[in-house]
């Protein structure tokens, strides 16, 4: 996940069909640097302005452009000028095919000093709500280590798994659901929904679910 402006998303941002002038299109920089054939090792860039992401104006300026024009980029938006930006890299490097290192560095490319969060996630992809099923996989705190933020991830068919940070940072957690009374006014089968991330992180709401 990151935050760039009024929101937290958890995907690139980008027009769909109808909203982009040549048709979908993904309005952020990223780039896969390298790999080993196996995958033991992979490299990547992503390139994040500091400014807020300017959401708005790519969409409305690009449903102003006809199929003969060219389409508005992110970098003319001005959000990358005077080099205002952070390159973010992101590694991954295969001990065994179970017992993988990420790291990440982000490089300020501006003049200026400029606070930076970074949210690795863990989560669990949501197929619980797809059919009837009892059980939910479940990601808590590892209370065997207090002293270290790990996470305990727990799946009936995978069985569990741990996710060992670096430093003490503060574990946030949440279910993966959508708020549904927010979006489509029905009943949140759970209270607890994953845009509460964003209500915590951006909105200030320390009690969010």
């Amino acid at each position: 996940m990151e935050r760039s402006g009024p929101i937290l998303k958890e995907r690139l941002f980008g027009l769909t069909n109808g909203q982009g002038n040549h048709g979908e299109d993904v309005k952020e920089y990223y780039y896969y640097l390298d790999s080993t054939p196996t995958h033991s090792w992979m490299r990547y860039l992503y390139r994040y302005p500091q400014a807020a992401f300017p959401y708005v104006d790519l969409v409305e300026t690009n449903a102003t452009r006809g199929r003969s024009a060219f389409e508005y980029e992110l970098i003319d938006t001005g959000v990358f000028d005077e080099d205002r930006y952070f390159d973010v890299f992101v590694e991954y490097a295969k001990a065994e095919p179970e017992e993988i290192l990420i790291k990440i560095t982000a490089h300020n490319q501006g003049p200026d000093r400029a606070p930076l969060n970074l949210l690795p996630t863990l989560w669990f992809r949501n197929t619980w709500s797809w059919i009837d099923q009892e059980w939910r996989p479940s990601l808590e705190p590892d209370i065997a280590d207090p002293e270290h933020a790990v996470i305990c991830a727990w799946h009936p068919e995978m069985g569990e798994r741990w996710m060992f940070a670096e430093g003490s940072p503060t574990l946030l957690f949440t279910d993966n659901e959508t708020n549904s009374e927010r979006l489509w006014g029905q009943p949140n089968p759970t209270p607890w929904v994953k845009d509460a991330f964003d209500r915590h992180i951006v909105k200030g709401e320390s009690n969010a679910q």
